[in-house]
This record gives structure tokens, C-alpha cells and sequence, in this order.
């Protein structure tokens, strides 16, 4: 059976590409305001995260993503916040960490790509 759900998750996970500063997400930009909405409320439906309110600009689009927390009964692996951006002249979908020097892990990229991995091995 097809299951759209499950191809958007693999389409995501195979685009991935992990940068000394952001993950990258080489998939095709959403061409609309609209369709943008729709691809990131699929995007943080999936991948359990929740988003802040969007900052719309001329070409670009940026919106803080907290994620859920992996395991509430462990005190370390708590919830993470990273900044989700699209931009139309570059081309570029991609994540990258927010700072909190509390949570170090969290602010290496990889730790982005696992958790999106992780996430999609629940799908």
C-alpha cells in the first residue's frame, strides 16, 4: 500500500546533508506561502517537533522548531530548539542548532540529523 507519510519521511532522511555549522535538506522548495505551510506542518508532524511562530521575509522563511521531549524519564535527553530555514534565492532548505550552553550536544548538527533519523525509524 502507498503510504505518502512514509515516502515524505524517507525523501527527507535521504536528503540529508550534515555541514560543519547546518543540515542541509536537498529537496525541491515549496513554490508557494502556501504549499511552504504545508511542508513544514508535514515536516514537524513527522519529525515531533513544534514550531514557533514563522518570520516571513521577501525570499526567505525561518521558523524555532523545539522538539519533543525523546524520553521524559531521562533527564538527558530533553527537548532541543533549532532554526528551520528556507530561502528561495539560495535555493536552500536547511536546520540549524540554537544555542544554549547548558545543552552542548544540542549544538552540533549531527545531533539534528540523528534525532531526524531517529524520528523516522518511529514512522
Amino acid at each position: 500500500m502507498h503510504n505518502p507519510s512514509h515516502h515524505f519521511v524517507t525523501d527527507i532522511i535521504s536528503a540529508l546533508h550534515t555541514t560543519q555549522s547546518s543540515v542541509q535538506i536537498a529537496v525541491p522548495l515549496p513554490m508557494s506561502p502556501l504549499k511552504t505551510e504545508q511542508w513544514v506542518n508535514q515536516f514537524t508532524s513527522h519529525f515531533s517537533f513544534q514550531p514557533s511562530q514563522p518570520d516571513w521575509g521577501a525570499d526567505r522563511y525561518q521558523v524555532v522548531l523545539t522538539s519533543a521531549d525523546q524520553n521524559p524519564s531521562t533527564s538527558d535527553k530533553k527537548a532541543f530548539q533549532c532554526l528551520l530555514c528556507i530561502e528561495w534565492l539560495c535555493e536552500a532548505i536547511w536546520l540549524e542548532p540554537i544555542g544554549n550552553e547548558h545543552v552542548g550536544m544540542t549544538q552540533n548538527p549531527g545531533f539534528i540529523s540523528d534525532y531526524l533519523k531517529q524520528q523516522a525509524a518511529l514512522v
